[in-house]
């Protein structure tokens, strides 16, 4: 009977080895869940967005109450180590037990890129920590930021109400301008002709405090990843054009699919935090702005022209502007508030210069 055991011993073991090595499976093995904070160390993206695929928790705190997200701020980590995080749902606001945020903690000891990528992302520059410091009392004494435009953007926080769900640090983008003042160039304005609204910014000349012609270079208004770019695009005839607005006009509200068309060549940029950008009536797309290309704020993404309008089809470059529209995941910025609202989220996102000098 020993010998029949000791047998049964022996097969045991041999196969518990043999499972261990990965040769024969007793069933689906327990595979370890990585350590997002180990992860971190060293800064790779590919690995931290591997890691999150592999359901590392993006909620664990550390042993200072940090989440990672938090923790690759401290760390400094590139911002595309923090995109990774951002995509996987990380909270851009979290705050520690003694209220530190991801800010606080760039506005300490960070330098301005980190703040702009932040700020971008929807970060809020008002929450406080325990001792009452936000983000703008903190970027006070930091050196990195001092006289830098990323502390004038925070100071005017300082009396702005900060509107969450939506960025700011954003570049208004034609260099110079100003947001129209006129009530008729702002998302939410009526268009009857078409039974529908408005859904960006019109930049007029004349109506934006800098000349804009046909041609007028448009920026993207923060870093961000190109999700579209119509290079080959074609505008309609004028046939084609009467036939789309009489539809719309048959409609309750203007087709999606004749608004897009209507929107002429547009280019769209996916911006930290989910937002994206759009860029619409374009005479021409940059060559940077590729499907999957990655653009900085500022770069010149497109020319600004009067693609999708009834100049267009028409043959003509009359009545060039930029159309620019910003969208988080509940709707375009702008969507059912007055004016006077807008123009207020207008200086949040694009600064209080943007403001137009007067309001007509």
């Amino acid at each position: 009977m020993r010998w029949i055991v000791a047998v049964l011993l022996v097969i045991v073991l041999a196969v518990a080895a043999l499972w261990g090595f990965g040769i024969v499976s007793l069933g689906p093995k327990e595979v370890p869940v990585p350590d997002l904070f180990a992860v971190l160390e060293d800064g790779d993206a590919n690995a931290v967005a591997s890691a999150l695929e592999e359901g590392a928790n993006l909620n664990v705190r550390n042993s200072a109450g940090l989440t990672p997200f938090m923790a690759a701020v401290s760390a400094n980590a590139p911002n595309s180590v923090l995109d990774a995080l951002v995509a996987a749902g990380a909270a851009v606001n979290e705050q520690a037990a003694n209220g530190a945020t991801a800010l606080t903690l760039a506005a300490e000891h960070g330098g301005p890129s980190q703040l702009i990528y932040l700020l971008n992302a929807g970060a809020d520059p008002t929450l406080g920590n325990a001792d009452g410091q936000t983000a703008i009392d903190l970027a006070a004494a930091n050196r990195q930021l001092v006289g830098t435009g990323v502390e004038s953007r925070l100071n005017e926080f300082r009396t702005l109400t900060f509107v969450a769900d939506w960025p700011s640090a954003y570049l208004v983008p034609v260099e110079g301008a100003t947001i129209s003042s006129r009530r008729n160039h702002l998302p939410g304005a009526p268009r009857a002709y078409r039974n529908g609204v408005h859904e960006g910014f019109d930049f007029y000349n004349g109506t934006v405090s800098v000349n804009i012609g046909y041609g007028t270079p448009i920026n993207a208004v923060a870093d961000g990843v190109v999700i579209r770019a119509d290079h080959g695009y074609q505008d309609p005839s004028m046939a084609d054009y009467d036939a789309m607005i009489t539809e719309a006009a048959r409609s309750l509200d203007t087709p999606p699919e004749i608004l897009d068309a209507l929107r002429g060549r547009q280019v769209w940029i996916r911006h930290a935090g989910g937002f994206v950008s759009r860029y619409a009536h374009l005479a021409a797309v940059a060559e940077v702005a590729q499907e999957g290309a990655v653009v900085r704020q500022g770069d010149i993404i497109g020319t600004t022209g009067n693609s999708g309008t009834l100049e267009a089809a028409q043959g003509t470059q009359d009545d060039p502007h930029p159309h620019v529209e910003v969208w988080n995941e509940a709707g375009f910025l702008g969507s059912g508030l007055e004016p006077e609202e807008i123009w207020d989220l207008a200086a949040q996102v694009f600064g209080r210069a943007a403001l137009p000098p007067y309001h007509d």
